[in-house]
């Protein structure tokens, strides 16, 4: 698109309000100067044709993606609403903070906003920064020294800092208080100056960024008594292989054993949601499990998956689940957004549930869980199928994953059934 289309934009957009509610993510959603990323552009379109990628225009720090939202000629467009999900490649950008707006183009140089959504790109080669994301309070960091000269100043979004020399060639520095978004950092001493270009990013501490963290679940956190006078522990682990850096506080009790940090049992129904900053957690080893302590063939209990991000799906299928009149089973969900879900079982005439999911206080995670064991005992035979989708077809979805709990009544055995 020609810049005269920028000129007119703007204007619009100073007459009238965006008329969509779409939303732009980015994939991989923490951006660094050496990778490509996309701009996922989706939302509900108000008729039944929908836009097409039209291009993108680099105008300094604004990138703009353009949909045609012209009607191809000849073509009836149902007046029916419906979601769409658009991709643009933006190749390798530049490092920098930019402000990324989506626009639909409906010719005669007329445009109109969809959506728009901070972009920072990362400079993580020209200095090393850990971490590399900060409270927009401020907080320690280290950052590689490139003179290895012990007197070093740094400047971070453009205020100077004293920093301490280590004989290890880093520099120790409190980075100051920011407003959240990504700022340069220079190291200044007698023998000149590097900066490296958005290597800090300053984070909102109340929210959960997905540009700046990564989830990891341990879906269950629960201690105390059962059915049937069974007595209920969950042990949950954690033995971090490198510096990984979280946004709270890791709820452990104690904090540390022989075997890595234990989490405390809360009695929270979704478990524990940490939030790490991204790629600083690979390395860690997690392991979680419960087991019923009333029973001494229970010492060992039933291992938990702790799951990753990667591990969340558009939806979720459980192959080969038992079904006995002794067996108790809960289905339980979390979802990375707001949607509902329909649980469905195989071999059952009446198949649909409703999963209804509630956000989790402090995170950007959603839960939800039901008994099914009534509808599992309506199936004519064993073992069935059950499926959890969203409850309307949509490419807006966010991914989920989930698990079945499985108690036999008469021994308290626990079964997890997960997505694999």
């Amino acid at each position: 698109m020609k810049r005269t289309a920028l000129v007119l934009l703007s204007i619009i957009l100073a007459l009238a309000a965006p008329l969509f509610a779409e939303t732009i993510r980015f994939d991989p959603p923490a951006v660094t100067a050496h990778r490509a990323v996309d701009a996922i552009v989706s939302g509900n379109w108000p008729s039944g044709c929908f836009p097409s990628v039209s291009g993108v225009v680099f105008d300094g720090s604004t990138i703009v993606l353009h949909l045609n939202a012209i009607p191809p000629p000849g073509v009836f467009c149902s007046q029916s609403a419906g979601p769409y999900a658009r991709t643009f490649h933006l190749d390798v950008v530049p490092p920098g903070s930019y402000t990324v707006m989506a626009v639909a183009d409906r010719g005669n140089d007329i445009s109109t906003e969809l959506a728009r959504a901070p972009l920072a790109v990362r400079d993580r080669e020209t200095l090393s920064i850990q971490p590399y994301a900060v409270p927009s309070g401020g907080g320690p960091i280290i950052v590689g020294n490139p003179f290895f000269l012990a007197a070093a100043t740094l400047t971070i979004g453009g205020v100077t800092v004293p920093a301490i020399s280590e004989v290890d060639g880093t520099l120790i520095a409190n980075a100051p208080p920011h407003a959240p978004g990504a700022v340069d950092v220079t190291v200044n001493n007698i023998a000149g100056a590097v900066t490296a270009k958005a290597a800090l990013i300053y984070y909102d501490p109340a929210s959960a960024d997905p540009a700046v963290f990564e989830p990891i679940l341990f879906p269950l956190s629960f201690q105390g008594p059962g059915a049937f006078g069974s007595q209920w522990t969950t042990e949950s682990f954690l033995l971090p292989g490198t510096a990984a850096y979280f946004r709270d506080s890791i709820p452990c009790a104690p904090c540390q054993t022989d075997t890595g940090m234990r989490l405390a049992n809360d009695g929270n129904p979704w478990g524990h949601v940490l939030y790490a900053l991204r790629g600083t957690a690979d390395t860690l080893d997690l392991n979680s499990r419960i087991r019923d302590t009333s029973r001494a063939a229970q010492t060992a209990g039933t291992e938990v998956p702790v799951v990753r991000e990667r591990d969340f799906r558009a939806d979720v299928r459980f192959l080969n689940v038992p079904v006995d009149p002794r067996y108790r089973t809960m289905l339980r969900v979390w979802s990375l957004g707001d949607y509902q879900y329909i649980a469905s079982f195989n071999q059952i005439l009446v198949q649909n549930v409703l999963v209804s999911l509630t956000r989790i206080p402090g995170t950007a995670m959603w839960f939800g869980s039901i008994d099914v064991t009534s509808r599992l005992l309506l199936s004519t035979s064993t073992p069935v199928i059950v499926d959890v989708h969203p409850a309307f077809p949509t490419t807006l979805a966010a991914p989920i994953w989930g698990m079945l709990s499985i108690t036999n009544d008469d021994t308290q055995q626990v079964t997890i059934i997960s997505p694999h």
